[in-house]
């Protein structure tokens, strides 16, 4: 009698799990208005210091409220992935605030925009994140894993979600 019981509860449990899974698969996957971002490092005409130039892309009908900011990557992008993307659950914590960024802008419908993201100090990784609020009021969070120009002679450029 008690592995009938045990039997039941087992397929339930598995059965409320999949349809969790299913819920948040559905909720994170991606939309056909999402946006798309790449970035690149390169430096300053200026003063040659390094800048990370980031390209979002909205290809939906509302205009996209994007916030961008760098931080030092301490991980190798080859080890986690040169991007993740998610959306967030709760947004009212202040790391979603407009404040916590370095750069501001919005995107117009339909079009892209180029963003210099200054970078605080020299380093051989950076971490990007960019903040994209989109149509229906879903904000889209992108973590993008960049190495420094002088690590990869190549161009450095991260493409998300991968085109």
């Amino acid at each position: 009698m008690v592995i009938y019981f045990l039997v039941i509860f087992m397929g339930a449990c598995a059965i409320v799990l999949l349809g969790w899974c299913g819920i948040v698969g559905a909720r994170n996957g991606d939309h056909p208005g999402d946006a798309r971002v790449s970035a690149l490092v390169g430096s300053d005409a200026s003063d040659g210091n390094p800048v990370i130039f980031a390209t979002v892309r909205n290809p939906s009908g509302t205009p996209a409220l994007t916030a961008l900011r760098v931080r030092r990557g301490f991980v190798p992008g080859s080890l986690i992935g040169k991007f993740t993307v998610r959306v967030p659950r709760w947004t009212k914590g202040r790391r979603f605030r407009p404040g916590a960024y370095e750069t501001v802008g919005v995107v117009p419908a339909g079009g892209a925009t180029e963003f210099p993201v200054p970078v605080a100090e020299p380093a051989y990784r950076y971490v990007l994140t960019i903040a994209v609020g989109q149509q229906g009021g879903r904000l889209r969070v992108y973590r993008l894993r960049l190495a420094g120009a002088d690590i990869f002679l190549g161009s450095g450029e991260v493409h998300a979600p991968l085109v």
